[in-house]
């Protein structure tokens, strides 16, 4: 049975916001010290240090630091994380810098060594020797398995938040169901013999919204002098109401893809197959309207929220050359570009939803399965709504509620 990894993000209380700012601080010396101290003997000495080496002094300089020691180690895990990507990227590109930035506040780590699940649900995470810990109580069963809990900090909202990992096992299942993201219907889904759409017309509304929205602040900003007190108030303004449209097009986009990966588990699918879209953008050119559709198109989030989503419950996903798949009949194999939703074969007369042809047939090219035979069901269609709900319990047996708890 595979472990998987599922995160779990809930906000810190607002009374501790100046703690929680202390405590990102402190994290954000110790890693800022790890990038000076590699950079001042790779600048001298012409040697990139060794993480084991960095540990080691690290823990010596930061003695008196009120962090936990494992904390301290995951601040210099981060940066030799950070510098082996430089390296790796650094034999394609020569141009590209190694990691320098000695930022004044940064995320605060505690390793699985660092927190514990009392008999009460409250998580104790440690502070190091001599430091008293903080309590946070939760509802989380005594059988769950904690490896990390970061805090982080969300400039937009100005908040800070508790990203808490969990490990937990799954069931292996063998069923496949093929997917075909488009701008109409950010997902449609097929098995052999049923298909789901999910309609996005509340989702392009927002996005026309925000081009609207965006093109008036431009307009008013062109106006004013950068850096006058009307300019940084319109500034302001635009952010609040962009981010304001993104949480409601995240919101849409994390319901969505909850819903269907619901859908796949409540009927066994263990491997979900989409279309893969990379380098769309660059090979299409169509009217100007067209276009900014095609550019401002959430395939890729989309597909990475299934993808996490899906593989936290033990589901593979796979991405499939998608060409002609909606062009191809899925009963005689003949093709027929259609200019409607529905999907008319002249060869054999088979109709269906343009989307959902697209979509069983992405799961013919990953399975290699023959033609369709015999009579597909109607696609069923799914609205966006606020309260839109998985259709079965997934990976979220409980409902933690975070929130500090001051220590004697």
């Amino acid at each position: 049975m595979a472990k998987h990894m599922k995160t779990y993000k809930f906000p810190a209380s607002s009374e501790y916001y100046t703690k929680c700012k202390k405590l990102s601080k402190l994290a954000g010396r110790v890693y800022s010290k790890t990038v000076s101290l590699v950079r001042k003997i790779h600048r001298k000495k012409n040697v990139w240090l060794s993480e084991g080496t960095v540990k080691k002094y690290i823990s010596q300089w930061a003695q008196n630091i009120p962090l936990h020691s494992q904390t301290k180690q995951a601040l210099v895990e981060r940066y030799f994380e950070a510098l082996k990507s430089y390296f790796k990227a650094s034999k394609t590109n020569q141009d590209l810098r190694p990691p320098f930035r000695t930022p004044k506040y940064t995320n605060v780590v505690w390793k699985n060594q660092a927190v514990k699940l009392l008999e009460d649900g409250a998580l104790r995470l440690s502070m190091g020797n001599g430091n008293d810990p903080l309590y946070i109580p939760t509802t989380l069963p005594k059988e769950v398995d904690i490896r990390r809990v970061e805090l982080v900090y969300d400039k937009r909202q100005d908040k800070y938040f508790f990203h808490v990992t969990v490990a937990f096992e799954v069931q292996p299942k063998y069923k496949v169901v093929g997917v075909d993201l488009g701008v109409v219907h950010p997902i449609t889904a097929s098995t052999e013999d049923k298909a789901v759409l999910y309609n996005g017309g509340v989702m392009n509304s927002k996005l026309r919204y925000r081009n609207k929205k965006l093109s008036e602040f431009q307009k008013k900003l062109s106006r004013k002098k950068v850096g006058s007190r009307r300019y940084r108030k319109l500034v302001r303004a635009k952010r609040r109401l962009l981010g304001k449209i993104q949480n409601q097009i995240k919101d849409i986009l994390h319901k969505y893809t909850t819903h269907f990966v619901g859908w796949c588990l409540s009927l066994g699918v263990g491997t979900i197959a989409i279309g893969d879209l990379r380098g769309i953008r660059d090979r299409v050119d169509y009217s100007t309207k067209v276009n900014q559709k095609i550019h401002q198109w959430l395939f890729r989030k989309i597909s990475d929220l299934i993808k996490t989503k899906a593989e936290a419950l033990g589901i593979e996903v796979v991405f499939v050359d998608e060409s002609y798949t909606s062009q191809t009949c899925p009963v005689c194999g003949k093709r027929h570009k259609t200019s409607t939703r529905n999907f008319r074969c002249l060869g054999c007369g088979f109709e269906w939803h343009r989307d959902a042809v697209g979509a069983l047939n992405i799961k013919r090219k990953y399975t290699g399965e023959s033609l369709v035979v015999g009579a597909l069901a109607s696609p069923v269609g799914v609205m966006y709504n606020s309260h839109l709900r998985c259709p079965v319990v997934m990976w979220s047996p409980w409902k933690p509620t975070f929130e500090w708890v001051k220590t004697s």
